[in-house]
C-alpha cells in the first residue's frame, strides 16, 4: 500500500492561562463542528514515508527496569523539558518501553526531526524545542552492544512571559 504524503493544518489561538505561576497556555481550535474547543496540548500521528532508523552513536541501551526508576524522567529533563512535561512523555512511553528486558534509545537531534516532519508556526514564538525518541525493545543487552545510558544534556532557556512551543514524541524502530 502506497503512503501518500499529506499536509495537515490547525489554526490554534494561544493565550496563556489566568492562574499565578502557570506559564502553560490554553490552545483554542475552532472544531469542523464549528465549535470552539480548549486543549491543554495537541496530539498528532502520522506514517513515515521511509523509516527512521536509529544512529548506533547516538543511542543508548538500557535496562527497562530502571527507566521505571526515574532514569527516564531525567533523561527527558536533561532533554530539555519541564517537571510536567517530562512526566507526560514518560507516563505516555513507558508501557512502549518496558515490554522487554533491555532498550535501546536515541533521542533525535532537532535538526533531523525537522527534515521529516516540519512544523511551521507563524507567528514565530520564542522558542521551539522538539524532544523525538527512537526506540527499540530487546530482550538481549548484548544485542544493544552500547555502553548504558548516555543521554546527552541540553540547556534549553526559558524566559516567563515569552512563547514557547514544546512538542514531545517518539517512534518505535524495528
Amino acid at each position: 500500500e502506497e503512503v501518500k504524503s499529506t499536509t495537515l493544518s490547525w489554526i490554534v489561538n494561544v493565550s496563556p492561562r489566568e492562574a499565578a505561576g502557570d506559564h502553560s497556555s490554553i490552545l483554542q481550535h475552532k472544531s469542523t463542528d464549528g465549535a470552539l474547543r480548549e486543549y491543554s496540548y495537541l496530539f498528532w500521528e502520522a506514517a513515515t514515508m521511509e523509516p527512521f532508523r536509529i544512529c548506533m552513536k547516538n543511542a543508548s541501551c538500557v535496562r527497562s527496569s530502571v527507566l521505571s526508576d526515574g532514569l527516564l524522567q531525567d533523561a527527558l529533563l536533561a532533554q530539555g523539558l519541564s517537571t510536567d512535561e517530562a512526566t507526560e512523555m514518560a507516563t505516555h512511553w513507558l508501557p512502549a518501553l518496558t515490554k522487554k528486558e533491555f532498550v535501546l534509545i536515541e533521542f533525535l537531534p532537532s535538526v533531523e526531526l525537522d527534515k521529516r516532519a516540519k512544523l511551521n508556526v507563524a507567528p514565530m514564538p520564542a522558542l521551539i524545542h522538539r524532544v523525538f525518541m527512537l526506540f527499540r525493545s530487546t530482550d538481549t543487552e548484548h544485542s544493544c552492544n552500547l555502553p548504558l545510558v548516555r543521554f546527552p544534556t541540553l540547556a534549553l532557556p526559558r524566559e516567563a512571559k515569552k512563547p514557547v512551543i514544546v512538542e514531545w514524541g517518539g517512534m518505535e524502530c524495528f
